[in-house]
């Protein structure tokens, strides 16, 4: 097993192929930790922990550690970490969507795509009614988190709903 690090993420290779990835966001002082992702197929077989310690590992060398991600939160609280690190309002608003998921599923199920110059995007779909306030589905996950709506879209399995995500009010 080898570690690729790249500008925006840290790559776990087994035979050269990508098995598990943390992507990240970083400038001279401060590191953003935003995700972890395993490659179908390579999941449970403990890849995913193996490239957080190592983002972890890389992160030391920042002055500043920003944590996006519910998976390497859970990390740090199982196995610990010797650095002060900053749980972001994306990793809030991403905690948000997966209780919003163990309540609503499978009428409606929020699925984060993406975040990018502090707009998070997310792809809700399912069987709901759209006539029955769909909107209402947008507004729930965000009603404890400092994130607001700044627009969707019909497609054709759902929405596209567009977050804006309002840093500063996090948690050490």
């Amino acid at each position: 097993m080898d570690f690729d690090i790249g500008d925006r993420e840290i790559a776990l290779l087994k035979e050269g192929k990508k098995v598990s990835w943390v992507e990240y966001e970083a400038d001279r002082e401060e590191i953003n930790l935003l995700a972890t992702f395993t490659a179908k197929g390579e999941e449970r077989k403990g890849y995913a922990s193996r490239v957080v310690e190592k983002a972890l590992e890389c992160a030391g060398k920042f002055k500043s550690i920003r944590i996006s991600c519910p998976y390497i939160k859970r990390w740090i609280e199982k196995h610990g970490y010797d650095r002060d690190v900053e749980y972001t309002e994306l990793l809030r608003f991403k905690q948000a969507l997966q209780k919003f998921n163990e309540l609503r599923a499978p009428e409606a199920v929020a699925t984060f795509l993406k975040f990018e110059d502090g707009i998070a995007l997310v792809r809700f779909s399912g069987p709901f009614c759209v006539s029955c306030g769909v909107y209402d589905y947008f507004e729930d996950p965000i009603q404890d988190v400092s994130v607001e709506i700044v627009g969707h879209e019909e497609v054709e399995d759902g929405f596209m709903v567009r977050y804006r995500i309002k840093e500063g009010d996090t948690e050490r």
